[in-house]
Formats: structure tokens, sequence, C-alpha cells
């Protein structure tokens, strides 16, 4: 009987673990993109063609993000602007939550 219900919690947590996440990583330009952030923990981008209208967001009160996270992404937001580069967005297609974003390089938009 502990043989069975190894197996199948054993079954159950393979399962588990293969269902993948998906997320969409698109192009963000913070100079001809808009964005915003609020001073304390929400962050905002809207602009975006791959989130078909949609605004993204990044909130450390209502959500998993930490406050480090959301305002080291707002960091790397400027310093992008200010160098005169795109950062990629990762976001989750449902919720059009912010999973990461990342550093400052100059990239083409997905088709």
């Amino acid at each position: 009987m502990k043989k069975i219900v190894g197996s199948v919690c054993f079954v159950m947590f393979s399962l588990l673990v293969a269902l993948p996440a998906y997320s969409i990583e698109a192009c963000f330009d913070p100079g001809t993109q808009f964005y915003d952030f609020n001073g304390e923990s929400k962050l905002s981008i809207w602009g975006v063609a791959e989130a078909s209208g949609n605004g993204l967001t990044a909130d450390a009160q209502n959500s998993w993000h930490s406050e480090l996270s959301v305002a080291m992404w707002y960091a790397t937001i400027l310093k992008a602007q200010e160098m005169g580069l795109q950062v990629v967005v990762a976001f989750d297609p449902v919720t059009y939550e912010i999973w990461y974003i990342a550093r400052p390089r100059a990239c083409t938009p997905s088709s």
C-alpha cells in the first residue's frame, strides 16, 4: 500500500512540476512608450504591442513583487531611456503582471 501511495504522490508531483508557466517577452522603449512609477510600490507600463493595449503592472503591495525589485526595474527603465536603448519585459499574458525587466539593450519587437 505504501508503494502505491508513494507512486501516486510521485506522479502527481511530476505532473505539477512539468506544467509550464507561460510568459510573453516584449521589447519596451521608454523613449517612445509610456511608464509610470508611483514612488512607492507600483510600476505601470503602457504601449507594449504584445499586451494588446493593456497596461503591464508590478505592485509590491498587492502581489508577489518586492519593493526592491520594482524599484530596480524602474531604475533599469530610467537607465535605458538615458542611454537611448530598450528593455525586454516579460509578463503574464493573463494577468498582465510583470515577471521581470532585462538590462538595457538594443532589441527589436517580435512579430
